[in-house]
């Protein structure tokens, strides 16, 4: 028998989220793999607060990217160093979040519209071409309108990942079993069904973990997901297909205290063909700034202006914006 402390007092606990207050530093990491071969890698940092709304009970995080490299060299293709530029629009960026830890809105969306310009402006200048103005018009068009940009950032690892619906009520020995949509091949979501269940005792160092793990239940081929379908074609013209195979697991180490997240650990394994497998490795870990650091329970309050929620357009496919995170 373990001597660890217990997370179940009772047959079910409902795990919840205590907003901290004080500046947080994450690590993000993504490597793409085929088979054991490392093909890319992302990572940088990220600055994060979180404050509590006593006004809805909601919570609101103000997040800012630091420098990208890529394969551990700053950006240096032009592709990648225009997309580097945009993305300096977005960051500071002050979101809303539910209970359950899921993006609501983007909340200072007005001041992300009044960076562009000057961004656009620069850029349209030092770079030339038709590609170039295409490119810009497009994260234009995602930067002006709300709804666009809050589906493009949630089809973004670090957001995917980071905003997950992990604070819920968790029963002993059963898992909680919902659909998983998961951006595996940039804009390209697969849809998973997931076990999401939490590990009866805290580890040693006080830890909570949250294990998620899924099957793709995608209809679609890998040939129809590569070439950019996002409906089953094969099968809706009648023609039988093998559907993708993709699996996935995710696990959330959350602090005692306050239940903020620590880490994220996620892999994706997709197979492409008999002998060809990609997997995608995605970390986010908490950096401290000392090895004794333990979270404060003290909640902030939120200072943060709500404005009112614009019309909801046609979803818009995202892929540019994957090179942004």
């Amino acid at each position: 028998m373990s001597d660890f402390k217990k997370v179940f007092l009772a047959k079910d606990t409902t795990i919840r989220f205590t907003p901290f207050s004080q500046n947080r530093l994450y690590g993000f990491t993504c490597e793409n793999f085929e088979n054991d071969s490392l093909i890319s890698s992302i990572h940088y940092e990220v600055k994060m607060v979180c404050i509590q709304s006593y006004e809805d009970n909601s919570f609101s995080y103000e997040i800012n990217r630091k420098q990208v490299y890529i394969d551990n060299t700053a950006p240096d293709l032009k592709i990648e160093q225009i997309a580097d530029s945009c993305a300096q629009a977005i960051f500071p960026i002050q979101i809303k979040v539910s209970e359950e830890g899921e993006i609501i809105e983007v909340i200072n969306h007005n001041d992300i519209k009044k960076r562009w310009p000057a961004i656009k402006d620069k850029l349209s200048k030092y770079y030339q071409g038709n590609i170039v103005s295409e490119i810009l018009d497009s994260v234009e068009s995602t930067l002006s309108n709300k709804t666009i940009l809050e589906e493009s950032i949630c089809k973004t690892w670090f957001f995917h990942l980071y905003f997950r619906p992990i604070y819920n009520k968790y029963i002993k020995n059963e898992s909680l079993q919902y659909t998983w949509e998961s951006p595996v091949f940039g804009h390209q979501i697969i849809n998973y069904d997931i076990q999401q269940s939490i590990e009866e005792y805290y580890s040693a160092t006080d830890k909570l973990f949250i294990n998620i793990k899924g099957k793709s239940i995608d209809k679609r081929s890998i040939n129809e997901v590569l070439n950019g379908y996002s409906y089953p074609k094969s099968e809706m013209n009648g023609i039988k297909i093998q559907p993708l195979e993709s699996e996935m697991e995710v696990q959330y180490k959350l602090y005692g205290e306050d239940r903020s997240i620590f880490s994220i650990i996620g892999t994706y394994k997709t197979k492409i063909t008999e002998k060809k497998q990609r997997t995608t490795q995605i970390e986010i870990y908490h950096l401290p700034e000392n090895s004794s650091f333990r979270p404060s329970s003290q909640p902030k309050q939120n200072n943060f202006s709500f404005w009112i929620e614009e019309e909801r357009p046609k979803k818009k496919k995202a892929g540019f914006w994957s090179k942004l995170f």
